[in-house]
């Protein structure tokens, strides 16, 4: 079997140790290759989110079929076809395991450029890992291959050869994919990290993933914050408004530091997930996830922590109406969605109805301000369930696009939020 990974990182604040997991082992019961196929996309789907992992079509060529991919990842407008090589009976001949991975590589990202082909020439019908079929058009994505291998005993030096298409790849181990996984926990941001060590060209040996990763880890800290867009700055009117900025290469382990609160956000997306709701909306419930998960994995643990603060604050609530405390995340354009999470004492009309009016208010003014419509908002509402062995119950609010709300309309929605922020009059 390969080594474990142990690897020392110097930071400003002293040296971190980091042990890097052993691969998990395959199911018994199927031939090596299935299971590792297997093992891949159940990784994504338990670290990441099912929604997210698609499972291998066929779609008809010609005469005959092709098989797309050992798998996808749909996030939003991001994809990524899966190609996984696996190594049955590997040899100590170091020679033969070079050529092996050469030859298998190679072939694996002519396939994936292939499968992104077939998927920018006709939309397929693509079932995710938690049962459900959606229309995916290729055209609708920006394509990465990742070729994951898995190999009881890698031999050091391979260095993966360079894609033969424009269509960006990446080469790893199936230890390593599981490491990102385990560490990120989003789909999302596995997906923005690859695409972004894809894009960069950097020769990265078999192997070497881990340390490549904290490499970029280790930038960011070192980087310069980008700095608050203009347009942002004058949408943070409130007095309790922080600028928080959040490395896209994370060092510490996701939810390393409160893993209760870390996986508020990932108990609220399994709520939306499981929601029934018709066939023909799937892809808006998709839309709506990869919205959630564009947030930044290191403010996971304090969203998770407020929202906890929040549900203690309305459990106690007593008096009369209903109490609803609110965190608003308005990012940068372009780097993910505009959010608002609402905590309700009851689900009553006026929660209900402040869930949509503050959906509607954020949309429009950050639209407004940032001069496009070409993005989404959503919100987010518990409230104290109404089911036996439930915490919270889970209501949802997402716009898309320009609703041409007219500037009157907007001034309303405006002018209601201020009175409801205004506490009620002493009874003295």
């Amino acid at each position: 079997m390969a080594e474990s990974l142990t690897l020392v990182i110097e930071t400003d604040s002293g040296t971190a140790i980091r042990r890097v997991p052993d691969v998990s082992p395959l199911s018994d019961g199927e031939t090596q290759g299935y299971a590792a196929e297997d093992a891949i996309r159940d990784a994504a789907a338990t670290w990441g989110l099912p929604d997210f992992v698609f499972l291998p079509e066929q779609q008809r060529v010609g005469s005959g079929v092709r098989e797309l991919g050992d798998g996808l990842l749909l996030v939003g407008d991001q994809a990524a076809v899966i190609q996984s090589k696996s190594r049955t009976d590997p040899t100590d001949n170091v020679e033969r395991e070079l050529s092996w991975l050469g030859k298998n590589v190679t072939k694996a990202l002519k396939q994936g450029s292939g499968t992104v082909r077939l998927l920018k020439l006709a939309s397929a019908n693509m079932t995710n890992a938690r049962g459900r079929t959606v229309p995916v058009d290729g055209k609708d994505y920006t394509w990465l291959t990742v070729v994951i291998v898995d190999h009881a005993d890698p031999p050091r030096g391979f260095v993966p050869p360079p894609t033969p298409t424009e269509v960006p790849a990446i080469v790893l181990l199936r230890r390593d994919w599981e490491f990102l996984f385990d560490h990120l926990r989003s789909t999302r941001h596995v997906l923005a990290y690859l695409l972004r060590a894809a894009r960069a060209g950097d020769v990265v040996e078999l192997g070497d993933e881990p340390r490549h990763y904290h490499e970029y880890a280790l930038a960011d800290i070192a980087a310069e914050p980008d700095p608050v867009h203009p347009s942002v700055t004058a949408l943070m009117g409130a007095k309790d408004a922080s600028i928080i900025s959040s490395s896209r290469a994370p060092l510490t382990p996701a939810g390393d530091d409160d893993r209760p609160a870390h996986v508020m956000l990932r108990m609220i997306m399994e709520d939306i997930a499981n929601t029934p709701i018709p066939a023909e909306q799937e892809p808006d419930r998709l839309l709506m996830l990869a919205a959630i998960d564009g947030l930044a994995v290191e403010r996971r643990t304090e969203l998770g922590a407020t929202l906890i603060r929040f549900m203690d604050s309305v459990a106690r609530h007593t008096g009369p109406g209903t109490l609803i405390h609110s965190r608003t995340v308005i990012p940068n354009p372009g780097e993910f969605t505009p959010l608002v999470f609402l905590v309700a004492s009851e689900r009553s009309d006026l929660a209900k109805e402040a869930l949509t009016i503050r959906t509607n208010l954020l949309h429009c003014d950050f639209g407004a301000a940032v001069g496009e419509w070409e993005h989404s908002t959503v919100s987010v509402m518990l409230t104290p369930s109404t089911v036996s062995g439930r915490l919270w119950d889970t209501s949802t609010s997402a716009l898309w696009g320009d609703p041409e709300h007219s500037p009157e309309l907007v001034e309303q929605m405006r002018a209601l939020v201020a009175q409801a922020a205004v506490p009620p009059a002493s009874a003295n």
